[in-house]
């Protein structure tokens, strides 16, 4: 799996077999996010998976597709995220990094990836420090944030990491 994709589906996505007996993985994202949504579709569809896309409630739209392979990799890697990271290649964990602060960030004054797999936070964590971006990691709640708020740590990160929502951003 395309590892933005990736980071997309861990973010955001999810995935059921209902009682149609069908496998569906879908994402939801805020109208406001219909770029996120494109890059979805266009990835699935490259991959030969027929995408249905459609409104739902609260000003969202949804990317689905029906596919058992897709349904099937997607639940192994939610089993552990956290490996399924250290598995990948380091252009691989920059590119779900993206997708993963695509699905969950937030850019304010300072840049935050919101989640409650604490594994997977640390793990992007140590990852992001090693390629010169320091950052913590708090408890919000129920969740965790990996926060990264000197500016110049998020100007690397805006080098580094190509998430789609800050691309106009300059840092």
């Amino acid at each position: 799996m395309d590892a933005w994709l990736a980071g997309v589906l861990v973010g955001d996505g999810t995935r059921n077999y209902g009682k149609n007996k069908a496998y569906a993985v879908w994402i939801d994202q805020h109208k406001r996010n219909k770029v996120v949504l494109d890059n979805v579709q266009q990835k699935l569809n490259s991959a030969n998976f027929k995408t249905y896309r459609y409104d739902v409630p609260a000003e969202k739209s949804r990317v689905l597709t029906y596919s058992k392979s897709l349904f099937l990799e997607f639940e192994e890697i939610m089993k552990d995220a956290a490996k399924f990271f250290s598995t990948l290649s380091t252009k691989e964990k920059k590119d779900f990094v993206a997708g993963f602060f695509d699905a969950e960030g937030t850019a304010t004054d300072r840049f935050v990836i919101y989640n409650s797999n604490k594994e997977l936070l640390q793990a992007i964590q140590e990852f992001l420090q090693k390629i010169g971006i320091p950052n913590y990691i708090y408890r919000f709640g129920k969740i965790h944030g990996l926060q990264i708020y000197r500016k110049n740590h998020m100007q690397i990160f805006l080098k580094e990491i190509k998430a789609i929502r800050l691309s106009r951003r300059t840092g």
